[in-house]
């Protein structure tokens, strides 16, 4: 999907060499939609109804794999959400500014899948950049280290065919360490948790500045890891980097936890002091970005092939209730699972993405009893708090976002 103007016809073009190698795969010419810039819900909405998901069409007819190539100015973030929201497709974006950079990640797919001597195995990195910070010290103990030992024990087994497992908690500022670890050749799946760079306390200086600087990877010790540290040189080469922190794929118009958080500082469940951080990290001018860490890496041509981001805050709800002291690591196993097993990029996502299910399921209930007491006259007021919570979780798990081709794999998978 490119933007309906000039611009998305040069885009169109650049990308013809993915779309034609897709049609190769799939059998079937790679339709190409044309959509207007600055569409709102609504009118993203008739868009998909009428242009790529119209009723005399057939499920099967459906565009299941969709690419949306520009950035949000280009093509909107309601259009964006609209297509991921009911799970039918699996979505990524390639957001670059700069039109070498759409040709510059073209070529190095196409390198990769044309290797007639790709690998079938990938090595996995679990790495937490240890700032001594409380939330990463939880993150290390509830999330990238139960997943790590998951996948390690899941290997030893023969069920994660990955060439090895290695996990490290870097010590605070070991920009260096990193680099080095994701700097070797053979592809690689990285998993990273860390603080993600946002708002200072006195504000943005500029919008190109939040811009170049919100969602980069906090190290610790005053360091952290920039565009320019990844646009050049060896950095995941040919891989897949699940990049967990906050604005770690872009920061939205509005905070979608914005409200929930509001109720839960009002019922005393969180503090004023998260929802003044979510305020400073807004975009300045209310207009949504991509961040630029993973922007650089993609149009690396050394860089990774698709990137797995948060695009808003990132939480432990996805994969820990700090309320039941329920840990959810199995969601992010099945996720990089199915990548060291070659499966697609989107549908690994969408691996991860379906557990909003569960806290639909909760939701759907809770909201049919109020109905059910309301009708008996027995009307009782609902827990806010606990709708806020589950409010919470499920857009943990589903702002999850692919930067990338989501048609892309980390490695072949062999013929069964």
């Amino acid at each position: 999907m490119v933007p309906d103007n000039e611009r998305g016809r040069r885009l169109a073009s650049i990308l013809s060499p993915l779309c034609e190698r897709r049609a190769e795969e799939q059998g079937r010419k790679v339709d190409v939609y044309r959509a207007r810039p600055g569409m709102d819900v609504d009118s993203a909405r008739e868009f998909l109804d009428e242009k790529m998901y119209p009723t005399s069409q057939s499920a099967r007819e459906h565009a299941r794999y969709v690419l949306l190539a520009g950035t949000p100015e280009d093509l909107s973030m309601e259009l964006q959400e609209e297509l991921t929201g009911d799970g039918s497709c699996f979505v990524g974006r390639l957001p670059f500014d700069q039109e070498d950079d759409y040709a510059a990640y073209v070529a190095k797919v196409m390198a990769c899948e044309r290797d007639a001597v790709r690998p079938r195995k990938a090595r996995a990195l679990f790495l937490t950049a240890q700032d001594r910070s409380p939330q990463v010290r939880s993150g290390q103990e509830f999330i990238t280290g139960p997943a790590a030992r998951r996948c390690s024990e899941a290997r030893a087994r023969g069920f994660f065919p990955a060439s090895g497992v290695l996990a490290e908690e870097l010590s605070a500022g070991a920009k260096g360490r990193l680099l080095e670890l994701a700097g070797a050749s053979e592809p690689g799946l990285l998993f990273t948790l860390s603080h993600g760079v946002g708002g200072p306390p006195p504000g943005w200086a500029s919008a190109e500045a939040q811009r170049r600087a919100q969602g980069n990877m906090w190290l610790g010790d005053r360091t952290a890891l920039t565009a320019e540290d990844v646009r050049q040189g060896a950095f995941l080469p040919g891989g897949i980097w699940f990049y967990f922190a906050c604005f770690g794929a872009g920061t939205p118009a509005r905070s979608v936890y914005q409200p929930w958080m509001e109720q839960l500082v009002r019922s005393g469940g969180m503090s004023k002091r998260d929802l003044e951080s979510v305020e400073r990290s807004r975009p300045l001018g209310d207009r949504p970005f991509i961040a630029a860490l993973p922007q650089a890496a993609l149009a690396n041509p050394k860089g990774p092939l698709a990137v797995i981001g948060h695009l808003d805050l990132a939480w432990l709800y996805a994969f820990h209730n700090a309320r039941t002291g329920q840990t959810h690591a199995n969601r992010l196993e099945d996720a990089l699972t199915s990548l060291v097993e070659g499966y697609r990029a989107g549908l690994a996502l969408h691996s991860l993405t379906r557990f909003a299910s569960k806290a639909d399921r909760e939701l759907r209930k809770q909201y049919q009893s109020d109905a059910v007491a309301t009708c008996s006259g027995q009307p009782r007021p609902p827990s806010m708090a606990e709708r806020a919570w589950l409010w919470m979780e499920r857009h943990d798990v589903m702002n999850y976002t692919l930067l990338g081709d989501p048609a892309v794999r980390l490695v072949d998978r062999p013929s069964r």
